[in-house]
């Protein structure tokens, strides 16, 4: 899962990514041709539905860039470089930002920096419930003070935060009327980004406009030079099969691709860039009555696996096992946290686990506690390919072999919402988080299950919550050794398993762009169309 639910897609000061521009350019020893006036056509796995960043976590990391835009960017090279602010500092305690002249929200309202504390008092607001809180905004408490004369915003926390400029810096601003009226944002964008949402075909496409005047992008960039096109499409497609034919065949631009159809895109040399990602990790449910409530039963369920071969299968032999929950290497606390620490590959000690907690197998093998059945929805999203759809189906292949009834249940992204954050009706998710920054897992592995948090699972972990607590408020080093020492103690009583991670692939046809570590879109000023 490509980080489409309540989740993250959050911004790094790394670079995660390796730049792709011109991979088009030069083809045959012919110089390259921008387009003027083109159309940019990219793909989407599934209808984003609400197209609010500020409650949709889907909307921003799909579409988001294209009309939103954050205080500071980060080159492909991993540089700071500004966005609505011209200066920024930031340390553990306090950060200031200082609004470049001249930005305009998409309706000609010019942007002040009072602007800016609106949507960050509306994000920071837990009664609010965006998806944001805890991801990009801080659940550290803080205040955001604006100086308009002076262009600037400050921030200043209640207790230490050491991601402060990482976090906070990278937050889609909102135009006013666009956070009073969340109606608007059901047809429409509020932002002041390069592009405005002009158009919603519900289940099939998405339109941006090229807005005029823009000059405000990474390092100060303008949206009209040779090749920006003037139209971007986001083209619901379900089907990757289908996504690598029209990339082949030209009719859109852009597509992932990361299934069994990526090698022949690969073939034909198709320019792409990649992004990191998680792409499997198991999430058992521990509200009252599942049987992962009990980490004994976690613990059995995990070591019945062969987590090497299931890595093999859901990236298609592509990736690699997971090390931790930052798929990015290039993240500043990267470190292997998950070997030796999850339970070894052995199905006798899962079944003698099972038995101690009181799973039973009976005569046929089928085991029970209490007379009631030892049973497992199992479910997964049918958006991520077909290696994780068939990785799925090896765990339920190896708990059916463990004694227990499996169930199957595929969602589309939209039903994984529902599952997730509204019914929590499901034993275990297969699902992979694209993270770029530890912190980001904190609020769906701490506090409360939905809908007064994101703990979907209902994890309760005090060596966890104790470790965050500190590591939110250490810098260096040794806040990245706390950070770590909290991803083991979830793995330790199996709360998540990481399991697989691979460089998934966006393709290009007639068309440049480059992207940093955090987008799955390419930085939009970076898009040129060919001819």
């Amino acid at each position: 899962m490509r980080i489409r639910f309540s989740v993250l897609i959050a911004a790094t000061l790394t670079t995660g990514l390796a730049a792709c521009s011109g991979g088009q350019a030069g083809v045959g020893g012919k110089p390259v041709e921008y387009a003027d006036h083109g159309t940019f056509t990219f793909t989407l796995p599934s209808d984003p539905g609400v197209v609010d960043p500020y409650r949709n976590i889907a909307s921003l990391g799909e579409m988001g860039s294209l009309a939103y835009d954050p205080l500071i960017n980060v080159t492909p090279e991993g540089e700071i470089v500004s966005g609505l602010a011209e200066k920024w500092q930031a340390d553990e305690n306090t950060a200031t930002f200082t609004l470049r002249s001249g930005v305009t929200c998409s309706d000609g309202t010019p942007l002040t920096a009072s602007h800016v504390v609106k949507a960050f008092d509306y994000l920071k607001d837990p009664k609010n419930q965006s998806p944001l809180y805890g991801l990009l905004v801080p659940t550290t408490p803080f205040t955001a003070t604006a100086d308009d004369s002076a262009r600037t915003v400050r921030v200043k926390m209640k207790s230490p935060f050491a991601l402060l400029l990482q976090t906070l810096g990278r937050v889609p601003v909102i135009c006013p009327k666009g956070v009073e009226d969340a109606k608007l944002l059901e047809k429409s964008s509020a932002g002041t980004g390069p592009f405005v949402l002009s158009e919603i075909v519900r289940g099939d496409h998405y339109t941006f406009t090229l807005r005029e005047g823009y000059a405000w992008g990474p390092g100060g960039v303008r949206n009209d030079v040779p090749g920006t096109p003037a139209k971007i499409v986001a083209k619901v497609v379900p089907n990757e099969t289908t996504a690598a034919n029209l990339v082949l065949s030209g009719e859109v631009n852009m597509a992932l691709v990361a299934g069994a159809d990526r090698d022949r895109l690969v073939a034909r040399k198709l320019a792409h860039f990649d992004v990191s990602a998680t792409l499997g990790e198991l999430w058992f449910n521990q509200r009252d009555g599942r049987p992962g409530a009990d980490q004994q039963v976690r613990r059995a369920l995990t070591a019945a696996l062969d987590l090497d071969e299931l890595a093999r299968v859901s990236t298609s032999g592509k990736g690699k096992r997971a090390n931790g929950l930052v798929a990015n290497d290039a993240q500043p606390c990267a470190a292997d946290t998950v070997t030796g620490i999850l339970p070894a590959t052995d199905p006798r000690q899962a079944a003698a686990l099972l038995e101690e907690a009181g799973w039973s197998a009976g005569a046929n093998g089928a085991r029970a506690k209490d007379g009631k059945p030892l049973k497992l929805d199992l479910h997964y999203s049918t958006n991520d390919g077909e290696g994780n759809i068939a990785a799925a189906e090896l765990v339920a292949q190896k708990w059916k072999a463990l004694g227990a009834e499996v169930k199957l249940t595929g969602d589309d992204l939209n039903a994984l919402n529902r599952a997730m954050f509204e019914t929590g009706d499901f034993d275990v998710y297969w699902a992979g988080f694209k993270l770029n920054l530890p912190h980001q897992i904190v609020p769906f592995a701490t506090g409360g299950m939905p809908p007064q948090g994101q703990n979907f699972v209902g994890i309760k972990n005090a060596a966890y919550e104790k470790l965050v607590e500190q590591a939110g408020r250490t810098a260096g080093e040794a806040g990245c050794k706390l950070w770590n020492d909290a991803e083991k103690a979830l793995f330790q009583s199996a709360d998540v398993v990481p399991v697989s991670e691979s460089e998934v692939p966006y393709f290009l046809n007639k068309a440049e762009a480059r992207t940093e570590g955090w987008l799955q879109l390419p930085i939009p000023t970076s898009i040129r169309v060919l001819r």
